[in-house]
Parts: C-alpha cells; structure tokens; sequence
C-alpha cells in the first residue's frame, strides 16, 4: 500500500501585483452527475486539482444558474471535515431559485432535492494566469441536497427558494477548470450548456 507524502511545495505568501479578492460572480453552471461522460475526463499532467476536459454524454447539458445581486451564491463555501486516516473537506454551493410556480417545481427543485450534480462557478479572482476563475464543486463525490426552503416572506429570495447542494468527504480541497487559456475554457464551457461538446477535449 502506497504512503502518501504530504509535504508543503510553495511559499505562504499572497501577490502584491495580483491580490485575492473575494466572491463570486452572478452565473454559474449545474451539471447532473450521471450526465458526465467520466470515461473522457483529462486532468492537467502536473497538477491533478486542474480538469483540462470535461464532455457530457450525448445529448444532455449543462443549465446555468443566474443569481443576481452583489453577493451571488452567498454561503458557497469549503471546510475541512477531519478524518480517521486523512482529513478531506466539504463543498457547499448556495443559491436561490427566484421562482416557484409549477414548472420550477418539477423540473428544478423537485430534481435538486433528489439528485446528484457538478457545480462550476466562476470567482472574481481569477489568479495571474487565469487558472482560479473556473472552480468545481461536486465533481469527486457530487453535491446532494442539505438544505431547502421556500419561505413566502423572506427578504433574501423574494419569496423563491433557497437550496443548498453539499458534497462531503472530497479528498481536494479545489479542483478548477482551465484548458489552454481562459478564452477556451469560457467557450468549453458555452459549449456544456448548449450541449454541444464535440469539440471540449
């Protein structure tokens, strides 16, 4: 059985040219789990945080989520959940569903609360490179549904629905999707959630 060697391989340090900032911008994208075509997903050869091609089954696609407001995705979060042998993380994705008629009810929430997706959202900060702006929750274990409520007076979602989508015991606290540079990723990404993969890997 092999040991692994977990040994620290980078300065503690922020940039002073590239600061982090903090938060998320207002689309993001759901992917249903099983809908992924696993066989054809490609890590980066030297960095296995970083998915370089992801493709969908034939025929299905990714949908995106818009949030408005200047605090989109509020509660979107990562923290580590000790472990027995190694400690892993738990991904939250939070948002809010800005409806509730019937339609929203069958094919949105009553899905969320059952099933299993892939969350990709796009951070304010973006890194030097580019490599931090597309993240993903999900891909490891998937997110299931934690939390969701439709409160009919709530301020926060305008009498919508808040979800929450959690994916626990994720052996990488990141993993982030970039291909070549960001103009091919975003396009990648078009492609996802018009369901036109072809040209992805």
């Amino acid at each position: 059985m092999e040991l692994c060697d977990f040994k620290l391989a980078q300065d503690v340090a922020g940039s002073c040219e590239n600061p982090q900032v903090g938060g998320l911008k207002n689309t993001g994208y759901l992917i249903n789990y099983d809908d992924i075509d696993w066989d054809q997903l490609a890590k980066n050869s030297t960095n296995p945080n970083i998915v370089e091609t992801l493709l969908l089954l034939k025929g299905k696609r990714a949908y995106k989520v818009v949030v408005p407001g200047k605090t989109p995705f509020t509660g979107t979060n990562v923290a580590m959940a000790q472990g027995t042998y190694r400690n892993k993380f738990t991904k939250t994705a939070a948002m809010v569903v800005l409806n509730s008629g019937p339609d929203v009810s069958k094919n949105i929430i009553d899905q969320l609360a059952n099933g299993r997706f892939v969350f990709i959202f796009e951070n304010k900060f973006q890194g030097a490179d580019h490599k931090n702006t597309f993240e993903i929750y999900g891909l490891e274990q998937g997110l299931a549904a934690n939390e969701m409520s439709n409160d009919k007076y709530s301020e926060e979602t305008d009498g919508g629905w808040a979800v929450s989508l959690q994916e626990t015991n994720a052996p990488s606290s990141g993993m982030f999707f970039f291909k070549t540079d960001i103009a091919t990723t975003r396009a990648a990404l078009v492609s996802l959630a018009t369901g036109n993969t072809d040209d992805n890997g």
